[in-house]
Order: structure tokens, then sequence, then C-alpha cells
């Protein structure tokens, strides 16, 4: 089996290239094969099928390291995909676009988990822990410029941004709803 090079585009934007053989005409078993009346078989391979193979054949020689990763992995993205319904992504065209889908799922995932162990004081004194030295940090770095707009940045941002939001955090019915990890 040939192919001319060129790759060809389906409806959905898939990728793939046509293998053809001018064998096929004089095969005593070409009837088996396919029901082309001028041309022999063609056989349509996507872009992707090495890599596919590869993978296929790595999780053969490796099943208990795939095992593992089934254990470790499989459970979130389950609880994702049914318990929060997200079953398909909904960002379309590129790659970047739909991994920013997925890491929004996994950190709200992983946030729901901290606080289901800790619990929701516990996290937001660690929030509140964090968030002030980050603004200790900042205030540092602006004492060079003054230490009063330093100062200044720090209680407005703690009054004005910081306590109102740390008050108002939740989680949406549909997260908290679900029944657990």
């Amino acid at each position: 089996l040939t192919t001319n090079g060129t790759w060809h585009k389906t409806d959905n934007g898939s990728q793939f290239q046509q293998y053809k053989t001018k064998k096929c005409k004089g095969c005593s078993v070409r009837e088996k094969c396919t029901k082309a009346k001028q041309n022999g078989k063609i056989v349509q391979r996507r872009k992707f099928a090495p890599n596919i193979e590869a993978n296929r054949q790595r999780i053969e020689n490796d099943k208990s390291t795939y095992k593992k990763r089934q254990a470790i992995v499989e459970h979130p993205y389950g609880t994702i995909k049914r318990q929060w319904g997200f079953s398909y992504i909904m960002t379309k065209k590129y790659i970047h676009r739909a991994s920013a889908d997925v890491g929004f799922m996994m950190t709200a995932y992983n946030l729901r988990r901290i606080i289901n162990i800790i619990g929701i004081k516990h996290f937001k004194e660690y929030l509140k822990m964090r968030l002030t030295l980050l603004l200790t940090i900042f205030g540092l770095k602006n004492l060079n410029r003054g230490l009063l707009k330093g100062y200044y940045f720090q209680t407005i941002f703690r009054k004005v941004i910081l306590e109102p939001v740390l008050k108002r955090l939740h989680l949406t019915h549909k997260l908290t709803f679900s029944g657990g990890f």
C-alpha cells in the first residue's frame, strides 16, 4: 500500500491519508476484500494513528502502571463528568482553550476536595494567612517607592476587596449537592 502524501480532511476537521495499491486488480480474493468495481481497496489512516498504536503498545507492555493510573486519575474524572455534568468541553477550535476549560474543572475539583477534607473555616483561615503573606511581601517591595503607598494599598485592598470576598466565600448549590468524593 502506498500514499501520495496528501492529507484529506473530514467534516469535523480530523485529517487522514489514503493508501492504495494497483495489485488489487489481479488479486484472487479481491471479492472478499472490496466491492469496488474499478479500483482496489482504499485504506484510510488518521493523522494520529501511530500515536494511538504506540500508546496501546505501552499499555500492553506495562499493565500495572496503567492500572495504578486508572485508580488515581479516573475517580476525579468520573466525578467531574458524571456528578458535576461536565461530559464535554464547551470551548472549541484550539487545544489551549480546551486545556483552560479542563484546568478550571480540575481547580474546582481540587478546591472542593480541600474544603471537604479540612472544612470551609480552616480553608478561609488558610487563604487569609496566604494573602496576608503575599500582601506583606508586596508591601516590602513597595518600601523603596514610599512606605505610605505600600501600607495604603494593603489597607484598602484588605478592607474593600479581601474581607467582603472571604465573607461571601461559598460553593454553588450544584457543586455542594453532588455527594462528596
